[in-house]
């Protein structure tokens, strides 16, 4: 076994004596994903692949053969089996106890070189992975969110499109019975002149406020009730539209002064069909309108076709991440407290944004679980040349005694296959490494404060 090379015969006996022979079946699980690492494993004869659980499935991560060893990075960083280990074939290994495995890495130069070697291969490749699992993860969240904000618009679109030309036929029909009308002398040019000035006025008056529902269910009940007096049939179905374009008894007093009797009931349903068109042609302009605000933000969340380093809005960025996070916000409420005159940073936009994203969906399943009502607090303010963002939510808190861990690369307090213990290590190293700022915690239960603090401009060695 090359992990032994180097040790005399009678050193191998005492490892022997200190460690055992397991057998492993085809199949059967040697160890799980969370469970503690308590023996540094090495492969005598057989195969193991390990696979490690994200988002409900299994990733395989590696597999290893005859004369390799494994578990050296749980048992020197402290944490339980980063991933499941299963037999691919009958296997046996050697299992070396933590305390004889502490001992050999003190006394046996070529056994610690040959495990400090592998490790740190194994943990560059296993956080290569890690990293891209962590963007692919968040490119996921992101594409659902954008998916779920665009699927609103869009089916209201889908929506008013169909009742549309519904509506288109109607108006045509019933433009159709006014024009044979004219043609019989029932109404003269003049009577059309007056109703089409009418429609012109009230599709150019300014949007009437919202009525609350008792009240638009008045106003409702007494145009339909004029209608019906003034032989309009349907009068209930005409009624809602009318009442939504702001018009009320008196400017329906106005088209019967305007046309002659016989052809008033038309004339209203005429004024209807082509008051509910608009209308509709108004929900799909704004539907499409939303559309392309949502696409448009997330352009500028990803810093799409734009330089390396850009000067970038602080404030807007923030708002343009809570777009795409909205749908994971549910009854979540969020208070801003910018500074409206926050100075534009010299920054890498997009990696700023991944931060962004971690700490507010951090803060969200932070308030998911709690008993009050969740709340997340964005604030942003400068202090002398710098930025502050503090990001705060009223979470349970995160515990004093591993506030000083949440920068580790895999540490993480969410269930296992929940979070791969990146986002916060990722996070740091954007802020700190990339642009020379800080990033710190202040957590108690009940208030939970993320606080990142950004240079204007880059330092030199921060400015690349």
């Amino acid at each position: 076994m090359p992990l032994f090379d180097g040790l005399t015969d009678e050193q191998l006996r005492e490892v022997l004596e200190e460690g055992s022979e397991e057998f492993v079946p085809t199949g059967e699980v040697g160890g799980r994903e969370g469970e503690p690492v308590e023996h540094l494993y090495v492969i005598l004869d057989g195969e193991f692949r390990w696979s490690k659980k994200v988002d409900g499935g299994e990733v395989v991560m590696n597999t290893y053969g005859s004369g390799e060893f494994f578990a050296e990075v749980p048992l020197l960083l402290g944490k339980p089996f980063l991933a499941t280990w299963r037999a691919l074939a009958d296997s046996r290994v050697f299992a070396l106890p933590n305390k004889a495995f502490r001992r050999m890495l003190a006394t046996h130069p070529s056994f610690s070189n040959t495990i400090l070697e592998m490790m740190a291969q194994r943990i560059q490749a296993l956080y290569a992975v890690a990293q891209q699992r962590e963007r692919l993860s968040s490119l996921g969240t992101l594409a659902a969110g954008l998916a779920h904000e665009l699927n609103n618009p869009a089916s209201a679109s889908r929506r008013a499109a169909g009742r549309l030309r519904e509506g288109s036929e109607n108006l045509r029909s019933l433009g159709t019975g006014l024009g044979r009308a004219a043609a019989r002398g029932d109404i003269g040019p003049a009577h059309l002149d007056a109703l089409e000035r009418l429609i012109r006025e009230v599709l150019g008056r300014d949007k009437a406020p919202a009525l609350d529902t008792l009240k638009r269910s008045d106003l409702e009940d007494e145009v339909a009730e004029w209608l019906e007096e003034h032989g309009v049939e349907e009068a209930w179905d005409l009624s809602p539209t009318l009442v939504g374009a702001g018009l009320g008894i008196a400017d329906l007093e106005l088209v019967k002064g305007a046309v002659p009797p016989g052809v008033l009931a038309d004339a209203l349903r005429y004024l209807e069909a082509a008051l509910g068109v608009a209308v509709l042609v108004d929900e799909i302009e704004e539907s499409s309108m939303r559309i392309s605000k949502l696409i448009a933000t997330m352009e500028a969340y990803s810093y799409m076709d734009r330089a390396p380093t850009q000067e970038v809005d602080v404030n807007e960025a923030l708002d343009n991440t809570l777009a795409i996070l909205g749908h994971e916000l549910g009854s979540v409420e969020v208070e801003r407290a910018y500074d409206p005159n926050l100075p534009r940073i010299t920054a890498h936009g997009n990696e700023l944004n991944q931060v962004w994203t971690n700490l507010i969906d951090n803060a969200i399943d932070a308030v998911a679980d709690g008993n009050e009502k969740g709340l997340i607090r964005i604030r942003t303010t400068h202090e002398s040349d710098r930025v502050l963002v503090e990001i705060s939510d009223n979470g349970h808190g995160i515990p004093e005694e591993i506030q000083d861990r949440i920068y580790e690369p895999f540490f993480t307090t969410k269930d296992v296959g929940k979070g791969a213990g990146l986002g916060l290590d990722v996070s740091y190293r954007i802020i700190v490494g990339r642009h020379g700022g800080d990033i710190r915690v202040l957590s108690g239960p009940g208030d939970t404060r993320f606080q990142v603090r950004l240079p204007v401009r880059p330092t030199r060695e921060n400015s690349s």
